[in-house]
């Protein structure tokens, strides 16, 4: 009788075990977005006939600060305001007076970008400011012959000390000099290293920036003659686009690579002929750089260059004349949308925009400058073609390029005596 109640009992499990549902299997957490910080590190200069304004263009009102920072502390802040245009200007000298520094600016969104604009009696200079610092930057385009100065700004704005070592190659090899390794660059501080002393004379200087430990941010600080050029440093890659203003056809190319090895490339040329593939080709050496003069090209009118390179590289457009310096980074990338900080903050308010269209169909355009009282003009571009559209009017604290395609927008800055050119900031379509 006992055997019989057990065996019922667990044949009457047995089916309770069957009937139960499965459990449901273990489900991940929702992951958060990550998205990198809504900050910018900012060169600035204060004093000695220079003074900075930082330009802010932004693709929403919101509201952020800028904050100066020396020897560790914090040296002076300031809260702004994008407004209604989409935009702020913040002079340095209401910040804090800093003599050679840098800042950080606390954006208020993703889709911001803030660059320095340095205006003297004789010189202009704009570059955007640096959002993601990486391990190894490059940095090419500067000289050190006579009459020549070449920086090189470390800009640390983070918690720990970062340690920094130089890789510089000239015409004369592999520079040795031992102020190049081995650079501390303090929490919250800058590091200006002058090329003119350590390494006079030289024609040409291709430099990676290695970081050993923590985060550091680079710029390079050129004067010739009465005018200078700022630009920073740029992770490599292994496809550039470079648009070339009209007035900037007599400068050059520059590649530069940070491999141990010798690289090859190919440039394409963009212009009033369409896009023409294969339109030279050339060898960067081993940590070197080769520098391509424009008016061998006999190009007309503002044109556009995509370099591609069989290793990771820089390229630069470096633009020495009368008219002034002027030295910048390429693009990555395309983009239906670009914004230029600090674009007609100079004196006076003059400059262009200089649009590629790198897509396969005509673009349209519109060019809007950022400022209480925005002013927008329409206009379409070419497919494989590139056009430089002056100010709209007035002065401006940025201005931005919205359209359809695959768009890249450089900024000139023209004053009496100075220029500049600075690549825009690209906003990615998720």
């Amino acid at each position: 009788m006992i055997k019989t109640l057990l065996a019922i009992l667990v044949a009457a499990l047995a089916i309770g075990v069957l009937l139960i549902p499965s459990p449901e299997p273990p489900q991940a957490d929702e992951v958060a977005a990550v998205n990198a910080p809504a900050v910018a590190v900012c060169p600035v200069e204060e004093g000695s006939g220079r003074t900075t304004t930082i330009g802010v263009a932004s693709g929403v009102n919101g509201e952020g600060r800028f904050t100066a920072f020396a020897a560790g502390v914090p040296a002076g802040s300031a809260t702004f305001s994008t407004g209604e245009s989409g935009s702020a200007a913040i002079p340095i000298a209401e910040v804090a007076p800093l003599g050679t520094g840098a800042g950080l600016a606390e954006l208020p969104g993703q889709d911001v970008a803030a660059a320095s604009v340095f205006v003297g009696a004789q010189t202009a200079a704009v570059e955007g400011c640096l959002r993601t610092p990486t391990q190894q930057s490059l940095l090419a385009g500067g000289s050190t012959v006579s009459g020549e100065r070449f920086q090189v700004q470390l800009m640390n704005p983070y918690a720990g000390e970062a340690i920094v070592d130089l890789i510089v190659q000239s015409e004369s090899g592999l520079e040795a000099a031992p102020q190049l390794r081995g650079i501390l660059v303090p929490s919250r501080s800058s590091v200006v290293i002058d090329l003119a002393e350590l390494l006079p004379g030289r024609q040409s200087l291709s430099i990676a920036i290695e970081v050993a430990s923590g985060n550091v941010m680079t710029v390079g600080r050129f004067d010739a003659g009465a005018d200078g050029a700022l630009w920073h440093s740029v992770a490599p890659a292994s496809d550039w686009y470079v648009p070339v203003p009209s007035g900037g056809l007599k400068g050059e190319l520059v590649v530069s690579t940070g491999v141990a090895a010798e690289m090859t490339f190919q440039v394409d040329v963009y212009g009033a002929r369409g896009v023409i593939e294969g339109f030279r080709e050339g060898v960067v050496p081993s940590r070197g750089a080769t520098s391509l003069p424009l008016a061998d090209m006999e190009l007309q009118g503002a044109s556009a260059f995509r370099v591609i390179t069989t290793q990771p590289a820089a390229v630069f457009l470096r633009d020495i004349s009368d008219a002034g310096v002027a030295i910048t980074s390429g693009a990555t990338t395309t983009a239906s949308t670009w914004l230029l900080p600090g674009a007609g903050l100079a004196p006076g308010g003059r400059g262009s925009a200089v649009i590629l269209n790198a897509g396969l169909e005509e673009a349209s355009v519109v060019l809007t400058a950022r400022r209480a009282q925005s002013a927008a003009k329409e206009l379409t571009v070419p497919a494989g073609n590139v056009v430089q559209v002056p100010a709209v009017e007035g002065r401006a604290n940025a201005y931005t390029v919205e359209g359809s395609g695959d768009l890249v927008a450089l900024w000139v800055t023209n004053t009496d005596t100075g220029k500049a050119e600075s690549i825009g900031v690209p906003i990615i379509d998720e």
